[in-house]
């Protein structure tokens, strides 16, 4: 608020009251809109800030956003009502909006070269190469493992593609409206965005560097593999499974496949399982490597400690084998053969632990793939998920490795002994844990869509898709997989058990309630407690997921000014961006509070309301207080004439005809007509009179009843989160004492009927907010009547006991009187 506004304020207090009241008016119905859609966007981000809701990270940027600018509109409105006492508000909300906007910034993602790796070069380039290539290239460097040769597309050509097309803003327009819960809308929102990724071009830059480096790695009649190899894959968290690779692939389709595999880093379930885990879509840009195809014998997976089976010294290595190429493997569909090797610098087969080998490498074949699994263990720091692949010649290929994903440790194993007849036993287990629920038959794709919350599924085989729906998840029973699959990865990182056997799945009824014992293998019937305190709680959303906003929830959401009587409740005070609009709530609905003073300044224009009350009142109509047409001609108004909601609620309670008036008293302002009149003003004086400011869903009234005075400040409308009641009660005719005791009975009256009252002195403030239109309509005809019934009470309230018969009367009396109107 510059000088030049705080002049024209000034101007108008002075010359032009009326046009200022009215303006104040405006001001405030503009702050109250946007304070209702700055809680409901506060409510939004609580949702997402606290785990409840799971979104887009570019979601909680834009609701900030909408939020800081429905904010910095509310504390320009209330400047706008008072510039005098507000100017400072401004500075301090773009000072928490600033912190906000830092809070919320992102690392801009790089679009220049490189756009083309070696696989030798993507050893220490993890934030160009991604997981997949990186950990890849330095199996090859560091262990000297038997890695095909290839090369890698950068997450920075991902950029620079999504920049060169001009994606951007639509890709952004899409990843905020992202939530996880949401099936249907992620789905439609994700294929959208694949969509524009093929429809795209692929810059020729990046083009021509594919083409070249596909003609180094393999001959002319040799085909190729396209992978993904996304910045945050294989590493903490896996991604098992979830993104496409393009498998045989003619060197003239690169380019496409290419494209193909960038638009799979959109598919639902990826994109539900990078948002799960709190990464942005920048923490997975899309690098890509490309190796030649391996025409394979046998294929699988290697887990270098693998807790299945347990031999002499410990710990044991799974090798999960399949003939031929090993995607039937990892995506669920195939049941591997199994082989256990020690682990020993020469590992050697266990007997006993895999009766049925047939079909598995050779003996000499697993030494060697063990012997190069600890190996890759030993110089990757770590247990080792390494996918391998043996050609028709015997040569073994180390096609992927990455950190084996550790299940997470039960909470305590029970010494109880279990008495639940298990339902089935000895099932193979793929993810430990325990969970209970009821069953749910899923054999595709579309009945994952319905899973229920808290299920048990029950499925022929352990799709990827599946992961998509974890959180819907209690536990899962498949005809079909195997721990090497991608969703057992993701099952175990979750901590949701799953169990994969021959077990007739018809004897599982849908609708049974089960619990699944990932830890033996067995399936009970109903919720068995002793089984389920072995499993780790789990919570609503991952503590990944969460950390990333607790240095933006002190800027936003956190409320700070509780009580508007304290020292802090002050424009210095506001530390988050909720406060300012606590603040200026409050201070509103203050400004409106006294909004006339007892001159009655800006009632210019009222009219004088008729009615048979003694009560000197004038109307000012602020917009569709009246009903068209009241009053065109006339200086009076009736009450029929009234249109606005709340002061017909009002009146309906203050003109109840059980109340008796005297027509020999007429109720203004007896305490200033003594002070300065001496008989010389007239009754119906606006000095002296009652006020009601009105609007259709407005009402500001000041009702002087003779030596006290109540003012009411309400909103009544369609908008639950705008209306309140504001009332207050000051002063009387009456000693001290009795004036208190009058305030006693006020204060439990409006108490019962859900108000906030405080009371100093012969003062009375009241409050209460946010009830539905016909919630605060009952409120102000009580209040009407109450205002009625008081206003010469003090006269005779002497003692305590008197205001305890006058509340029971005035319930008995009130309570009657609303059974008979039912």
């Amino acid at each position: 608020m510059d000088a030049k506004q705080l002049f024209k304020h000034w101007t108008y207090q002075i010359f032009a009251p009326g046009t200022l009241l009215r303006r104040k008016y405006e001001a405030f119905k503009t702050l109250l809109a946007q304070d209702n859609i700055a809680l409901q966007l506060i409510a939004d981000l609580e949702e997402l800030f606290y785990g409840d809701v799971l979104a887009d990270r570019t979601r909680a940027a834009w609701l900030c956003s909408r939020l800081s600018a429905a904010v910095g509109n509310m504390a320009g409105q209330l400047v706008e009502m008072n510039p005098g006492q507000y100017m400072d508000l401004p500075e301090y909300y773009r000072k928490i909006d600033f912190y906000v906007r830092m809070a919320l910034e992102l690392d801009q993602p790089e679009a220049g070269p490189p756009f083309i790796l070696s696989l030798a070069e993507a050893a220490d380039a993890r934030r160009l190469a991604g997981g997949k290539a990186s950990n890849l290239a330095r199996a090859l460097r560091d262990a000297n493992a038997p890695v095909p040769p290839g090369f890698v597309v950068t997450a920075n050509a991902f950029h620079y593609f999504i920049e060169s097309n001009g994606l951007g803003p639509d890709m952004e327009k899409r990843l905020r409206r992202m939530v996880v819960g949401d099936r249907n809308l992620l789905a439609q929102l994700t294929l959208e965005m694949q969509e524009l990724i093929l429809e795209g071009e692929v810059p020729e830059e990046i083009a021509r560097g594919i083409r070249l480096g596909v003609s180094e790695i393999i001959g002319e009649d040799d085909l190729i593999a396209v992978r993904s190899s996304a910045l945050s894959e294989d590493g903490d968290i896996s991604f098992a499974g979830q993104y496409a690779s393009e498998l045989d692939v003619h060197p003239n389709d690169a380019v496409e496949a290419y494209k193909r595999v960038l638009a799979g880093k959109y598919c639902p379930r990826a994109v539900s399982y990078r948002i799960t885990h709190g990464l942005t879509d920048s923490d997975t840009a899309m690098a890509v490597l490309i190796l030649p195809m391996v025409e394979a014998e046998h294929a699988g997976v290697i887990y270098t400690d693998d807790p299945d089976c347990k031999g002499e010294q410990g710990r044991t290595m799974g090798v999960y084998a399949v003939r031929g190429l090993g995607n039937s493997l990892v995506d669920g569909s195939a049941r591997p053969i199994k082989a256990t090797l020690t682990r020993d610098k020469q590992p050697e087969p266990i007997e006993g632990c895999d009766p049925d080998q047939q079909g598995m490498p050779d003996p000499d074949d697993l030494r060697k793939l063990g012997r190069i699994a600890m190996h890759l263990e030993k110089r990757l720091d770590g247990p080792q998920d390494v996918e391998w692949a043996i050609d028709s010649t015997g040569k073994i290929f180390i096609l992927q490795t990455r950190p084996l994903q550790s299940e997470r440790e039960e909470a305590g194993q029970s010494d109880h002994c279990i008495l639940a007849k298990p339902l089935a036993q000895q099932m193979e287990r793929a993810s430990g844990g325990a969970g209970c629920g009821e069953i749910y038959h899923a054999a595709t794709g579309a009945d994952f869509a319905n899973i229920p919350d808290g299920a048990v599924v029950v499925t022929p085989m352990l799709k990827p898709a599946l992961a998509g729906f974890v959180g819907s998840l209690n536990a899962v029973i498949a005809h079909t997989g195997s721990r090497a699959s991608h969703f057992a990865s993701v099952a175990r990182e979750a901590g949701i058990p799953v169990l994969i056997g021959d077990y007739p799945m018809e004897s599982l009824p849908e609708g049974q309630l089960v619990t699944v014992d990932g830890a033996t293998g067995s399936v009970y019937e109903g919720c068995v407690e002793e089984v389920l305190t072995r499993a780790m709680q789990r919570k609503a959303a991952p503590e990944h997921s969460l950390a990333q906003y607790k240095p933006i929830i002190p800027l936003t959401v956190k409320l700070n000014l509780t009580d508007p009587a304290a020292r802090n409740f002050s424009p210095v005070g506001c530390r988050s961006l909720h406060d300012v609009v606590r603040f200026c709530h409050e201070k509103a609905v203050g400004e409106m509070f006294t909004l006339v003073d007892k001159t009655g300044r800006g009632m210019g224009g009222a009219k004088r309301l008729t009615t048979s009350l003694p009560i000197v009142m004038y109307v000012l109509d602020l917009g569709d207080g009246l009903f068209e047409g009241a009053g065109v001609n006339s200086r009076e108004v009736s009450a029929d004439d009234i249109r606005s909601r709340p002061m017909w609620a009002l009146w309906y309670g203050l003109a109840d005809p059980r109340v008796p008036w005297s027509n020999r008293l007429t109720h203004m302002d007896w305490e200033e007509f003594d002070r300065m009149s001496g008989g010389i003003f007239r009754f119906d004086s606006k000095l002296l009179a009652s006020y009601a400011l009105i609007s259709d869903d407005y009402l500001h009234l000041m009702v002087r009843f003779g030596y006290h005075f109540s003012v009411v400040d309400t909103v009544c409308g369609n908008d639950p989160g705008a209306n309140y009641i504001s009332f207050r009660f000051k002063g009387g005719g009456a000693a001290m004492d009795n004036r208190v005791l009058r305030l006693a009975f006020i204060t439990r009256i409006l108490e019962r009927y859900g108000f906030e009252v405080s009371a100093k002195g012969d003062l009375l403030d009241a409050k209460c907010a946010r009830m539905d239109e016909n919630d605060t309509r009952k409120r102000l005809a009580r209040l009407g009547y109450l205002m009625a019934v008081t206003r010469l009470m003090d006269m005779s309230l002497n003692s305590g006991e008197d205001v305890d018969k006058a509340v029971d009367n005035f319930f008995r009396q009130a309570e009657n009187h609303e059974d008979s109107q039912a």
